[in-house]
C-alpha cells in the first residue's frame, strides 16, 4: 500500500510539470491508481463490515478521498468541463491524497493526540498574540499609513507586517525603509531625526513583544504540551524505581531487625 501511494505521489508530482499536464499516460495511470483504491475500500467494507470500517478515522478519510476522487475519472478529460474551476477543485482536491502518507509515520497516532494537546493548551497564548498583533497593526497603521503605504497602508496589510515583525522577518528593514522616506512634494525626509530614532525604538519594542516574548511563548507551551507524553513515561519510570528502592530499602531493614 506503501508502494502505491508513493508512486500514485510521483505521478500527481509529475502531472503538474506544464510539459506533462495534459499527458495521456499520466492521465490513465492516476485513473489506475483512483480505481485501485477505491477497490481497496471495497475490500476492507466487505472484510470489515461498515461499522468497523467506519469506526476508524483513517478509514473514514480514506473513503473520503476515494469518493471525491471519483469525479476526476468522468470529467477531467471532458471537453466542455476542460479548464473549469470545478476541474482545478478536483485537482486540488486529489493532492490531499497523499496525506495518506501520515498513516505509516511510527507512532502517528500518539503524534496526533500531541498536537491536538498543544494546539489546544495553546489557544490563549495565540489568542493573545491575534490580539497584540491587532492592536500593534492599528496603531503602526494610524501613524506611517501614508508614509510606508506598501507596509502599514490599511489595517490588513498593516497586521500582515506587524506579523512579519513578529516572525523576525524584515524587523530592520522596515523601519530603516520608514526613515528613508520623502515628501515628494518637498524632497524632504518625512521624519525627522528624533521622530526616526522613537520610530526605530517603537519598532523594536513590537520585535521584542511580539517576536522574543510572544512568539517564543507559544513556542515553549506548544512544545511542552506535545513532549507531555515522553514527560509522564519518565516520571512514571522514575516513580516505579523509586518503589523498587523504597520496597528493597524496607527488606533490608526487617532482614538487620531479624539478625
Amino acid at each position: 500500500m506503501l508502494t502505491a501511494i508513493i508512486v500514485n505521489a510521483v505521478v500527481i508530482f509529475t502531472m503538474y510539470f506544464p510539459q506533462y499536464k495534459d499527458n495521456k499516460w499520466l492521465w490513465w495511470i492516476d485513473c489506475a491508481f483512483i480505481i485501485f483504491f477505491l477497490v481497496e475500500m471495497l475490500v476492507k467494507l466487505a472484510v470489515l463490515k461498515p461499522k468497523a470500517y467506519f469506526s476508524s478515522n483513517w478509514n473514514r478519510f480514506d473513503c473520503l478521498i476515494v469518493l471525491g476522487s471519483l469525479p476526476v475519472l468522468f470529467l477531467e478529460h471532458n471537453e466542455s468541463m476542460h479548464g473549469t474551476q470545478l476541474i482545478v477543485l478536483l485537482r486540488l482536491f486529489r493532492l490531499i491524497r497523499l496525506v495518506r502518507f501520515l498513516r505509516f509515520i511510527p507512532n502517528i497516532e500518539q503524534v496526533m493526540t500531541g498536537l491536538g494537546r498543544a494546539l489546544k493548551a495553546s489557544v490563549f497564548v495565540l489568542g493573545a498574540l491575534v490580539f497584540l498583533n491587532f492592536m500593534l497593526a492599528m496603531i503602526t497603521c494610524n501613524f506611517y499609513a501614508d508614509i510606508a503605504p506598501e507596509y502599514f497602508g490599511n489595517p490588513l496589510v498593516s497586521i500582515y507586517s506587524i506579523f512579519q515583525l513578529f516572525t523576525l522577518e524584515g524587523w530592520n528593514e522596515i523601519p530603516a525603509a520608514i526613515a528613508k522616506r520623502v515628501d515628494p512634494d518637498t524632497g524632504l525626509p518625512f521624519l525627522s531625526d528624533s521622530a526616526i530614532g522613537i520610530t526605530r525604538f517603537y519598532f523594536a519594542i513590537v520585535v521584542v513583544l511580539g517576536g522574543i516574548f510572544g512568539m517564543s511563548l507559544a513556542n515553549a507551551v506548544f512544545v511542552d504540551e506535545m513532549t507531555m507524553d515522553n514527560n509522564r513515561e519518565l516520571e512514571k519510570k522514575v516513580d516505579d524505581l523509586t518503589e523498587e528502592i523504597r520496597s528493597l530499602r524496607d527488606m533490608l531493614q526487617k532482614g538487620e531487625d531479624l539478625g
